[in-house]
């Protein structure tokens, strides 16, 4: 089975993958029995699928020479924000990042409560009630970021915010705010982020990217894969796929983030830097750039992608 063969392969270097990493990310102790319990779904599995077009990219991440980095940046430059990119260093490429709380939520969240729990499942207004007694209570807690890219592009530090969609769609609704989805509160995480200068100085230099098949791409990103089940919806099947156009507008990200004081050249900014990777470029660009250097890794990586039609 490819699975068993990639966890074999992969075994050593995805610990070496994982080992270098200043964040907390998967527990570097148990991430191998962490993907293995997926293993049993990995036809399914977005995280599997999300660390392998990562690795056919960077490898272990040892030594990131000229080919990775015009592979990147072929990648990025098909997001739909045009040629923007130009990483003539790449210093993280992390899965699973867990980002902390935004206390500026939770506190406009609890203001908000204070007024009117809103809430309309009954154990969840009391979970909410109980939660107000408390001034360091969580109304959301770490968001779990799918992949973290940063590195010097153009001259300038640079940060991107990597959501992945395999077949699911985003989350609709966070657990005690029913009107909060994914996607915005992973640009809200992207701005506390810049905001603590964490790595960019600056939202010209912050990215939020989704990652998704190429066949539900939608226009205002770029090309879509022509096929059969394009013809019938793809780029209308998802959720995100009317989110990622609603947030071109910043108007709609400022009018969804209250609790965020920015100007709307700031606004501008977010709104402009969002795009949409597709792994079909991931492995285009793998092998355009040959960073596969080993023909076994190559053809387990190949099958994995040709038995998820992501050639």
């Amino acid at each position: 089975m490819i699975a068993d063969k990639l966890i074999d392969e992969f075994d050593k270097k995805l610990e070496e993958y994982f080992a270098s990493s200043d964040l907390r990310t998967i527990d570097k102790d148990n991430w191998k029995t962490n993907y293995k319990k997926r293993i049993k779904q990995i036809n399914h599995d977005e995280s599997w699928l999300t660390l392998i077009a990562c690795y056919s990219i960077f490898g272990n991440q040892k030594i990131i020479k000229k080919p990775q980095l015009v592979a990147i940046n072929g990648i990025l430059n098909s997001a739909g924000l045009g040629n923007r990119f130009n990483f003539t260093c790449i210093s993280k490429v992390r899965v699973e990042v867990k980002l902390p709380e935004i206390r500026e939520y939770r506190n406009y969240l609890k203001h908000i409560f204070e007024k009117d729990n809103l809430h309309l499942y009954p154990d969840r207004k009391k979970i909410i009630e109980d939660k107000l007694k408390n001034n360091n209570a969580s109304f959301e807690g770490n968001t779990n970021l799918d992949l973290l890219i940063e590195g010097i592009s153009n001259n300038k530090k640079t940060t991107i915010f990597i959501e992945a969609k395999f077949l699911s769609d985003i989350s609709y609704q966070i657990k005690y705010n029913p009107v909060r989805d994914q996607i915005i509160r992973n640009i809200d995480c992207g701005i506390d982020y810049i905001n603590n200068k964490k790595y960019a100085e600056n939202f010209e230099d912050f990215y939020f990217m989704l990652l998704t098949p190429k066949m539900f791409r939608t226009k205002k990103f770029g090309k879509n894969k022509e096929t059969e089940l394009a013809t019938i919806g793809a780029t209308s099947s998802r959720l995100y796929c009317y989110k990622m156009n609603e947030y071109k507008n910043f108007r709609s990200l400022k009018e969804l983030l209250p609790h965020r004081k920015l100007q709307n050249n700031e606004w501008a900014t977010i709104s402009e830097n969002i795009g949409w990777l597709t792994f079909e470029d991931f492995w285009i660009n793998s092998i355009n750039n040959s960073t596969i250097k080993d023909n076994n890794e190559k053809n387990m990586i190949e099958e994995f992608f040709d038995n998820r039609n992501l050639k």
